[in-house]
C-alpha cells in the first residue's frame, strides 16, 4: 500500500500540530517495496527458462542424411482366378497366397526449406520376400463331356519385391541437448514386381497339374507418414532410429482384387548432418 504526505511540499516538522508519520507507517512501506521488487524478481527467474526453452527448439543444421536396415512387417492376401480351354471344355482354377514383408533397406536425405524446422526430404527404400500358397480348381475329363475333376495344389517361392521413393514434409523437433525427432508425411510412389500363375499346365492320367509362375510389375502412389528419432554421438553424426507406415494398391492380372502393398517399416542406422 502507498502512503502519501497530506502536506506534499513541506516538512511535517515545520508544521505544529501536525502529527509524524509513525514507525509503524514506515516499517509497512519498506515491506511493500521488499514484496514488489520479490515480485518482480521472480518473473524474470520464471520467464528465463521460457526463453531458453524457445531457442532450443530450433533445429540449426541445414540438412541430413540417413542409411537404416531393418523390417517391414505385415502380410497381404493375394487372390488369383483363371481359365484355359483344354479338351474341348474349360478348366478353371483359384489361387490364395500371402504377399509376405519382409527385410528392408532404406536411404534418405533432408534439406531444411523454411524456418529453422521445416525441412522438404526424400528416401528410397527396397523390401523384398517370397510367399507360399494353394490352388483349387477343376479340369474336364478328356473321354467324358462335363465331367470335371478336382485338382490341387500348394506352392511356394512366389517372389515379391517393392521400391519405393518417398517426398515428405519433415518437421524437426529438438528435445534435447542431443536428440532431435523428425515427423514426416507425403505421398510413396510404389514400383512393384510381383510372382502370379497365370496358368495350368495338365499331365494326363491322373491328372497332374503343373503351376506356370509369371512375373508382372506394376507402379502406383501411395502414402506415407513416420517419426525418425536421432542421437547425435558427435557434432555431425550419430544414429537413429525409423519409424514409418507405408500404403498402397496396384492391380495385377488375373488378380480378384488389389493387393495392398507397404506397411509398417522399423529401421536403424546411421545419421550425418550438414
Amino acid at each position: 500500500m502507498a502512503h502519501f504526505c497530506t502536506f506534499a511540499c513541506y516538512d511535517d516538522a515545520a508544521l505544529p500540530g501536525t502529527p509524524r508519520a509513525t514507525g509503524a507507517s514506515q516499517k509497512n512501506g519498506d515491506v511493500d517495496l521488499k514484496i514488489t521488487k520479490a515480485g518482480i524478481l521472480a518473473l524474470c527467474i520464471c520467464a528465463v527458462p521460457e526463453i531458453a526453452f524457445a531457442q532450443t527448439m530450433q533445429w540449426t543444421d541445414r540438412g541430413y542424411v540417413t542409411v537404416n536396415v531393418g523390417a517391414q512387417t505385415g502380410s497381404h492376401d493375394l487372390g488369383e482366378a483363371g481359365s484355359f480351354p483344354i479338351y474341348d471344355e474349360t478348366a478353371t482354377f483359384t489361387s490364395t497366397a500371402k504377399v509376405k514383408g519382409g527385410a528392408l533397406f532404406d536411404i534418405g536425405a533432408a534439406y531444411k526449406v523454411w524456418g529453422h524446422n521445416l525441412l522438404a526430404g526424400v528416401s528410397y527404400s527396397r523390401v523384398s520376400s517370397k510367399s507360399d500358397g494353394a490352388l483349387a480348381g477343376t479340369v474336364p475329363d478328356p473321354g467324358l463331356f462335363d465331367r470335371p475333376r478336382a485338382v490341387a495344389k500348394t506352392f511356394s517361392g512366389l517372389k515379391h519385391s517393392e521400391n519405393a521413393v518417398h517426398l515428405d514434409v519433415i518437421y524437426m523437433l529438438p528435445i534435447a541437448n542431443k536428440i532431435d525427432i523428425g515427423i514426416s508425411a507425403g505421398p510413396t510412389i510404389f514400383a512393384v514386381k510381383q510372382d502370379s500363375i497365370p496358368s495350368l499346365t495338365i499331365t494326363e492320367p491322373g491328372p497332374s497339374v503343373t503351376t506356370a509362375v509369371q512375373s508382372t510389375s506394376k507402379s502406383t502412389v501411395g502414402f506415407n507418414a513416420g517419426v525418425d528419432v536421432q542421437y547425435m554421438l558427435a557434432k555431425k553424426w550419430g544414429v537413429g532410429a525409423l519409424a514409418r507406415y507405408a500404403v498402397g494398391s496396384v492391380s495385377l492380372p488375373g488378380a480378384t482384387e488389389k493387393l495392398t502393398v507397404g506397411g509398417f517399416q522399423i529401421g536403424v542406422g546411421g545419421r550425418w548432418r550438414f
